[in-house]
């Protein structure tokens, strides 16, 4: 039998409230992947479609919009205070074909043969067992619906969230808190094999995985900012769970002299590696 996966829902619930306020952040991260998986499901209006932890309902609702008139989007997501933001959203933007549940992929009903694609940016690799969670969308699609989403690649091909966490660590000493490959965190699926041994444990075929290699620009004057969000989210946001303000302080010193040091021509520069996935019910 699966397990539900409390100890993400736990984190993720926490994380809620963090997330919502620095989105607009967030999204110049996520968004260009995100638009690219999206392309693959190549939407019609109609058609029925599930995001998988869709965090903000952010990409929910773009779902939402090309699937209609007469489709639907469902967001699902392990974290209320997400879900709360998405419905938000929804209402202010006047869609009235979108549905956000919460709940655990790996053990939640999302119907029998309920949609015609599966989608998900970067909320995918939070899985306590990625084959059960990804059998049971399987079970979700119709026969012939494809699955598409990002991933991101290794910490090293990421030099977004590399050097944050190098600068954080130089300041805290000791080994960053990065989950190993086959744990729940945001590379356990960084290796391909292990996306296509768990994408056909689950029942999928046709699975194709890309790799893909870009670079994040950000201006020099956002530095301070970009600095203070790095330090809030991810290994280095978990690092500094229990830290006092100064150390806090300190740490964001730390990644703004190594951003600062990166600046070539007025911006940042730093490697966004990640994998698009596509694969067949």
């Amino acid at each position: 039998m699966t397990m539900a996966n409390d100890e993400q829902a736990g984190f993720w619930s926490a994380m809620a409230s963090t997330w919502v306020e620095l989105e607009d952040r967030l999204e110049e991260v996520a968004g260009p992947p995100g638009r690219m998986a999206m392309e693959r499901l190549a939407l019609r209006p109609g058609q029925r479609v599930v995001d998988l932890g869709c965090g903000t309902g952010r990409t929910t609702a773009e779902l939402a919009s090309r699937v209609s008139p007469g489709g639907e989007a469902v967001g699902v997501d392990i974290a209320p205070g997400m879900l709360d933001r998405g419905r938000e959203r929804a209402k202010g933007l006047g869609l009235a074909n979108v549905d956000f549940r919460q709940a655990d992929v790996q053990v939640h009903d999302l119907g029998e043969g309920a949609f015609d694609a599966a989608y998900s940016r970067f909320g995918v690799m939070f899985f306590r067992d990625p084959a059960a969670a990804f059998g049971n969308v399987r079970r979700a699609l119709r026969p012939g619906a494809i699955l598409s989403f990002v991933c991101w690649q290794t910490v090293f091909d990421n030099e977004w969230m590399l050097i944050p966490g190098a600068a954080a660590m130089s300041v805290l000493g000791g080994v960053p808190p990065v989950p190993s490959p086959e744990e729940p965190g945001p590379f356990s699926l960084a290796d391909r094999n292990r996306i296509r041994t768990v994408l056909a444990a689950a029942g999928f075929d046709q699975v194709e995985v890309s790799p893909r290699s870009d670079q994040l620009v950000i201006e020099e004057a956002l530095i301070p900012e970009v600095s203070r969000t790095s330090s809030r989210v991810g290994f280095v946001g978990e690092a500094l769970k229990d830290a006092d303000d100064e150390t806090r302080e300190r740490v964001v010193t730390a990644i703004e002299e190594a951003w600062r040091a990166r600046v070539e021509d007025g911006a940042l520069h730093a490697t966004r590696g990640f994998h698009l996935v596509s694969a067949r019910a």
